[in-house]
């Protein structure tokens, strides 16, 4: 067992609060926080001064950094900082099972967004692999049945956290979702599960997965 005589703690800076006085990075860090700046071009206020990875805390995932040193180098030599679409978030855990979640999480939903679940405990190749422990939750516009998001902690999490992140970039809906092919017995039928789900509550669907012979009628897989 360890021991010490002092221990010395310290927390994360808090975001910028306005109001205060000074600079905005004098006043950053005078009083120990982050200033504000606009995630799609990485520039602070109106200086000509951007920021990027743990500077700025925004997402402290390497991927995420390595966008923002994009973002703020190009924007440094430009007269004119230009505005960069951010990518679909999306975090992974290494753990088992694993843990994802990508897009809109569940605190950051309206309240009339659909909600499809499955639990892993009865999920084919999950028992096979007797690995079947875990919950996925998809999230889902009730307006036009776009996928917005999903949390999970679920075998092979990081796989289907990717897929789902490639749908959202998309802005595939759910039907789009059920129409491309799962193979069977995979982990990824448990994604799908989530999904039929979602597409009862949503209404629409036909009652097929299937495609009818006009196509998927999405331009990004006809």
């Amino acid at each position: 067992m360890a021991t010490a005589e002092t221990v010395t703690e310290h927390g994360a800076p808090q975001p910028f609060s306005p109001g205060e006085t000074g600079t905005l990075v004098e006043t950053a860090a005078e009083h120990d926080v982050f200033p504000p700046f606009d995630s799609t071009t990485m520039r602070i206020g109106d200086l000509p001064v951007f920021i990027a990875g743990d500077a700025s805390n925004r997402a402290p995932l390497l991927h995420e950094a390595a966008d923002e040193g994009h973002i703020a180098g190009r924007n440094a030599l430009e007269d004119a900082p230009n505005c960069y679409r951010r990518r679909t978030p999306l975090g992974i855990v290494f753990v088992d099972p694993g843990v994802a979640f990508v897009g809109q999480r569940h605190a950051e939903l309206e309240d009339s967004a659909a909600v499809g679940e499955i639990d892993f405990a009865h999920q084919g190749r999950a028992r096979a692999a007797q690995r079947n422990y875990g919950l996925m939750r998809i999230y889902a516009s009730r307006s036009d049945a776009r996928v917005l998001g999903a949390e999970m902690c679920v075998p092979a999490a990081e796989h289907m956290g990717h897929l789902l992140a490639l749908a959202i970039e998309q802005n595939l809906t759910v039907f789009d979702l059920l129409r491309l092919p799962f193979y069977h017995p995979v982990l990824e039928e448990g994604m799908r599960s989530a999904l039929r789900e979602l597409a009862r509550q949503l209404g629409g669907s036909g009652g097929s997965d299937l495609a009818d012979c006009e196509g998927y009628r999405c331009e990004a897989l006809d």
